[in-house]
């Protein structure tokens, strides 16, 4: 394939969000959080995780699908040290995206190679490959921020401003930065970064809540 034919499919993000939806389900019924990753790869779906030295340095990216899709590569002290495991947790997310929303795209592709893949990030139309990461991105935001548990915990956090006039007035006037103060607080259950917390609470129109 000449990677600048290269076209990804659109997919609005409401069906997104259903095939996350439906694959949790799937894959993980427990409903306990943060969701682990690393058990649903490997022992759900049988693939292979493989820690790799240098990745992230070599090709910017700490994850990738292998095109075979057997497993997925992984740099190795992303994989290794306990405080990127958030990081990681949403990498594989990502991944599981690619793999489940273009399954079809890597069977075509011929990438054996972190360098391959560089080659190929490099080449493709920017736009195109954007819209690629973007679906699997909303995914893995999706599949580890389940809705209800999000609202449920926005909720209680809405119930204690509430009872702070001063605070309520401020949300009304600069929601964003009242987000940036609570958005830690709303992330430590599920296990990713503040940045996708407030990512998962714009797209889905919680935020800012309505008084």
């Amino acid at each position: 394939m000449n990677y600048k034919d290269f076209r990804c499919a659109w997919i609005d993000k409401k069906i997104i969000w259903d095939i996350a939806d439906r694959a949790r389900d799937e894959l993980w019924a427990k409903e306990k959080l943060p969701i682990d990753m690393e058990e649903i790869i490997e022992l759900k779906l049988q693939l292979n995780v493989e820690p790799t030295h240098g990745l992230l340095n070599l090709i910017d990216m700490d994850a990738y699908l292998k095109m075979d899709l057997s497993g997925i590569v992984v740099d190795y002290d992303s994989y290794m040290e306990a405080r990127y495991a958030n990081r990681l947790r949403f990498s594989l997310a990502h991944e599981l995206g690619h793999y489940i929303l273009h399954k079809d795209v890597y069977l075509k592709l011929n990438l054996t190679s972190a360098e391959e893949w560089k080659n190929f990030i490099i080449n493709v139309p920017e736009d195109e490959y954007g819209d690629f990461e973007w679906q699997a991105n909303e995914f893995a935001g999706r599949f580890l921020v389940p809705h209800n548990f999000l609202k449920a915990r926005l909720d209680g956090v809405i119930k204690l401003i509430k009872q702070n006039k001063e605070l309520t007035t401020y949300l009304k006037k600069d929601p964003d930065a009242v987000l940036s103060r609570v958005s830690p607080v709303l992330r430590k259950p599920f296990g990713v970064s503040e940045e996708v917390i407030e990512r998962r609470l714009k797209r889905e129109n919680l935020w800012p809540p309505d008084f």
